[in-house]
């Protein structure tokens, strides 16, 4: 039988099938905090700070990397980001190593700075983050398992961590797989009905409706954009200033 957690069943197997969940709301985080710290501006504010902050760690949690900084972010906090925020920036480094022993020893190392900026509980949360993400591209490569080889392959401490965060999974609808207790084998496998409900397919139709709503309103920024002589005419002089500190490293080298 299937159950949305593995629990144990007459046979000592324990299975379960559940459509993937998208991260929809980190990656919703990530565009307002990149809004926010993207602003134009020739000063850094602390908001644009903090915001960055936050984005960084809602980026690793949603996609496992470092936000991509738009071109049109504003040079001085471009500059401030390169060495301002040293603690986030080694978070990312460490999480880019697929190690959560290194990630933990960044967190570790920062932690009265997460912890003051009330950032500490979403850099915790990208340790979980990490050895789910692990997992997940386990079941892209292989079809069965043991819970030996997911512990080793997400570095994890022992068996039962690595049945629970199977466990953990397959009832966030993350993964759909069947644990054979006994054998100690996970059997991962593609859930058929993932978008065959009624509900899915107008999640779907949700979604698109709401793509082409955004590509209409950003079109006609664009077009607005375009013609606004104002911004036309800060965006040249950022250009020109740009080009003016390129060619004065040149010269300095």
């Amino acid at each position: 039988w299937r159950r949305r957690a593995a629990v144990s069943s007459p046979r000592g197997v324990a299975s379960a099938s559940t459509p993937p969940r998208l991260s929809a709301p980190r990656a919703k985080q990530v565009r307002y905090f990149t809004l926010c710290y993207t602003a134009p501006t020739h000063v850094v504010h602390a908001a644009m700070v903090e915001a960055y902050k936050k984005c960084v760690l809602a980026s690793l949690l949603a996609t496992g990397e470092q936000p991509a900084q738009p071109k049109y972010t504003a040079l001085p906090i471009q500059r401030y980001i390169k060495t301002g925020v040293p603690a986030y920036s080694e978070l990312a480094e460490a999480f880019a190593t697929r190690s959560p022993a290194e990630l933990r020893s960044a967190i570790t190392k920062h932690e009265a700075t997460f912890a003051r900026d009330r950032n500490l509980g979403l850099a915790r949360q990208c340790v979980g983050a990490l050895v789910r993400r692990s997992i997940r591209s386990l079941t892209q490569a292989y079809l069965t398992l043991s819970l030996a080889d997911i512990a080793a392959a997400a570095q994890l401490e022992s068996l039962a961590e690595a049945e629970g965060h199977v466990v953990a999974m397959v009832a966030a609808g993350d993964i759909s797989a069947t644990i054979d207790e006994p054998r100690g084998m996970v059997h991962f496998s593609e859930s058929a009905d993932a978008f065959d409900s009624p509900g899915a397919v107008a999640a779907m139709e949700a979604s698109i409706s709401g793509a082409i709503g955004v590509a209409t309103k950003l079109q006609a920024m664009h077009a607005q954009l375009c013609t606004d002589s104002q911004y036309l005419s800060r965006v040249m002089r950022e250009r020109v200033q740009s080009r003016w500190e390129d060619d004065g490293m040149g010269m300095g080298k």
